[in-house]
């Protein structure tokens, strides 16, 4: 659960009929490319990925992929399971997007932390795009899913778990043909992230960490490539230096409860949504109630599954979400 929360497993066995016909069911026309943007060359940590036309039938391998090609008007045949049980694997803030489309569904099961790619009944949807970019993939499974379609690995650029959402939109937008639209889509959420800012000077520089709870007697502490450490940080908030060397490259970094003073600072936004018993365990912790960022009220508890997934999805469709809900609750912790 630290860094994707995939899961792998089958609820059941889908017979190779049952699987193309749900494919095509999924599929829908998709949107034409922006004049001169096709052939694109996607470049990735794997090589580079050529799309000649706009692609019909997408796969998505990434635990939160969908909501980036659902923003282009591309409804995947596919997309891949990560967590909250939701129909086709689709959040609130997307169904608008996705309409009336209903993509299979893969990895639905028990969570297991890492990529378990079905390459079987991923060939039998005949992709002509897949999409891996929320994701870990290492070279042997990048070849493997090559071998089907053409496939778009996560950018060399960042740590793994760490492409940023507004590339992530660049990368899908050139892979549609759709690179205009996606500057227009993130300058929409950036807008949105600068006005809340903007209305919110008090933010403005506070050391602020985002932290959950996986593990009996420690804390994980969020990473500043990490989506939702992102998001706040677009707010006008700062991750401490020290907690970002602590959490390096990686997602984040565990602090165990005889160092809960680490947490301190200006700001705690606890991201619980996923389990109404943290709260809890975190309250319980022994030096919990000593710490000062505790007396002033600015522990804040992100208790809604669905503002607790819009946080940690970080995307461009589920980013306006969570800030609907989220900045009325910083707000009141510094009112």
């Amino acid at each position: 659960m630290l860094a994707a929360c995939s899961s792998s497993g089958r609820d059941d066995e889908a017979t190779d009929d049952e699987t193309t016909e749900a494919a095509d069911e999924a599929g829908s026309s998709a949107p034409p490319a922006e004049d001169g943007a096709l052939p694109a060359t996607v470049a990735h940590r794997h090589g580079e990925t050529v799309v000649e036309d706009v692609p019909e039938r997408i796969v998505t391998v990434g635990y939160s992929d969908q909501d980036a090609v659902l923003a282009f008007g591309h409804a995947p045949v596919a997309v891949t399971d990560w967590y909250g049980e939701y129909e086709h694997a689709t959040w609130e803030w997307a169904q608008d997007e996705l309409g009336a489309a209903e993509p299979e569904v893969l990895n639905q099961g028990e969570f297991t932390g890492t990529a378990d790619y079905d390459l079987e009944r991923i060939r039998l949807l005949e992709p002509d795009l897949i999409v891996g970019l929320y994701t870990d993939m290492d070279p042997e499974e990048y070849a493997d899913l090559s071998a089907i379609a053409p496939t778009i690995a996560p950018s060399a650029d960042f740590p793994e778990f760490g492409m940023p959402w507004q590339e992530i939109t660049r990368t899908v937008g050139a892979a549609v043909g759709q690179p205009d639209r996606a500057e227009e889509l993130i300058a929409e959420v950036d807008g949105r992230l600068a006005e809340e800012a903007d209305a919110h000077p008090e933010f403005a520089g506070q050391e602020a960490v985002v932290a959950e709870l996986f593990e009996p007697g420690s804390t994980f502490v969020r990473s500043k490539g990490d989506p939702r450490t992102q998001l706040i940080e677009g707010l006008g908030f700062v991750l401490p230096d020290d907690l970002a060397e602590l959490a390096g490259d990686q997602d984040g970094a565990p602090i165990s409860d005889e160092e809960m003073d680490l947490l301190d600072r200006d700001l705690i936004v606890w991201n619980v949504g996923h389990d109404d018993t943290i709260r809890g365990q975190i309250e319980e912790k022994p030096l919990y109630e000593t710490l000062q960022v505790v007396a002033e009220g600015r522990s804040v508890f992100v208790e809604d599954p669905i503002v607790a997934g819009a946080l940690t999805w970080g995307s461009v469709l589920s980013i306006p979400y969570a800030l609907d809900a989220l900045v009325p609750l910083l707000a009141a912790a510094y009112a």
